[in-house]
């Protein structure tokens, strides 16, 4: 018997139990106030029952500071794969501030409405925040590509629009290498979804073959560190509360002591 593709959760134990499988498992959480567009990746930290209520961990920006501090309701939305949550609205109780992120304690929704589709929060890359990606293909043939943007799922890269005639087929196995500036490295198996071809670049659309709970963990890091240097970015130096610089995109150590890099 097939799933239902949509419904709703009102049950409150069922509603905790998802909530506590949001802390184990790798969702891209984000939540969103009324009348806003704008989603705010966040982390469920823990659940608690009794009181019917959870702490969420989310990156102190001035614009969500001022709405959390009036109080507001927001909704959260969750994805995994494809699942899809969205609750009905959230009252904030309070929030603690924590190097340069907010620790939010908030009730339980009373209901979750759940669709199965297929779709992903993607951390765009602001100008200048450059990650150099290496994709291998088995037969030997490598190209080097732009990040600009990542998702659990998978990412869009850019090369320069010549290198449109040595890229391989759609679906072709490809092995994804991205080096993060402060020499931070991350791998993945994937495979090349689609692609678009202007006059100056081609677009690469990768999606990553991930099926370990951890694996997606650490994607889900880098998209938040990502959202996260972007939007430190384009607050800029004369912000109240400027964010702290994401480590990843710090200059890596130096390395002039150590052994040479092939040529």
């Amino acid at each position: 018997m097939s799933q239902p593709r949509h419904g709703v959760i009102d049950n409150a134990d069922a509603i905790a139990d998802l909530f506590v499988e949001l802390t184990r498992n790798a969702h891209e959480i984000t939540l969103r106030f009324d009348a806003t567009p704008v989603h705010y990746p966040v982390s469920v930290v823990s659940i608690d029952r009794i009181h019917a209520g959870c702490l969420l961990d989310v990156t102190s920006l001035g614009d969500i500071d001022q709405l959390l501090a009036e109080e507001r309701c927001f909704m959260l939305h969750a994805r995994q794969e494809a699942l899809a949550l969205r609750s009905s609205p959230m009252q904030v109780q309070r929030t603690v501030e924590r190097a340069g992120r907010l620790g939010v304690y908030c009730t339980l929704p009373r209901q979750l409405r759940f669709s199965r589709q297929r779709s992903y929060f993607r951390a765009a890359l602001s100008e200048g925040m450059e990650v150099m990606v290496e994709l291998a293909a088995a037969d030997g043939r490598c190209w080097r590509a732009r990040l600009c943007d990542l998702s659990i799922g998978g990412c869009l890269l850019a090369l320069p629009a010549e290198a449109a005639a040595s890229l391989p087929a759609l679906e072709t196995r490809l092995q994804v290498r991205a080096h993060f500036p402060n020499g931070e490295v991350f791998e993945a198996s994937s495979r090349l979804c689609h692609l678009h071809t202007d006059q100056v670049t081609v677009q690469l659309g990768i999606g990553f073959d991930i099926g370990l709970a951890v694996h997606e963990r650490r994607v889900w890091f880098y998209v938040r560190e990502i959202e996260r240097e972007s939007v430190r970015q384009q607050r800029g130096a004369s912000a109240t509360r400027p964010l702290a610089p994401s480590r990843l995109f710090q200059p890596a150590p130096d390395e002039s002591e150590g052994p040479a890099s092939a040529s």
